[in-house]
Parts: structure tokens; C-alpha cells; sequence
């Protein structure tokens, strides 16, 4: 086999990971070699005076944590289960009452 290191040299687990660069210059442009800095956009910017405020950094790991948490329906899939199941119950019990309540009065 034939590899980056010579004839009939495999790949060693110590050898370094190297990438294979031609020797020839590119033909890109040099805005596409070397860009200019991204601009920072409107919302950037607010978010950058946002984060400076006195307990932002409480209010985005509070955040943070909420994005994190596991809702109930995950936590007890079959108690909720059972929850949703009476309130389904008492839901279309209340509808059946005011359709009934509505007919009774004509």
C-alpha cells in the first residue's frame, strides 16, 4: 500500500494527521483567502449591551436551566396520562351540561 509517508509504509497510530497541500499557488482571490471580519449586525449588537446588564448572566443560566428541564409528560408519562384522561372526562361532561342546560330552556 501506498500512503503521504512512502511506498509500502502503512499508517502508524503516532503519526500526526496531516493534510496534503498542493505546491501550487491558488487561484482565488484575496478577499476569498482572507475575508474581512463579519459584520456585527443589529441584533448583535443589543444582545452585546443586553448581556452587560446587572443579572443578566443570572437570568440566561436560569434560562438555560429551563431549556434543560424535563417536562412532567417525560418524567410520569403514565400519571399524566391518567390526569389528561379526567380532564378529558370532566371537560366533556361540562359541554355535555351546557348543551343539555341550552335545550332545557327552550
Amino acid at each position: 500500500m501506498t500512503t503521504e509517508h512512502g511506498p509500502d509504509r502503512t499508517h502508524q497510530p503516532d503519526d500526526p494527521v496531516c493534510l496534503q497541500t498542493s505546491q501550487q499557488p491558488s487561484a482565488l482571490p484575496d478577499w476569498m483567502l482572507n475575508p474581512p471580519p463579519a459584520r456585527r449586525t443589529f441584533g448583535v449588537r443589543i444582545g452585546e449591551r443586553v448581556t452587560t446588564l446587572p443579572g443578566a448572566g443570572v437570568i440566561r443560566r436560569r434560562w438555560w436551566a429551563w431549556q434543560r428541564r424535563q417536562p412532567l409528560r417525560e418524567r410520569y408519562p403514565n400519571t399524566v396520562k391518567v390526569i389528561a384522561l379526567f380532564a378529558c372526562f370532566v371537560v366533556s361532561l361540562a359541554l355535555m351540561l351546557a348543551i343539555y342546560s341550552l335545550y332545557g330552556r327552550a
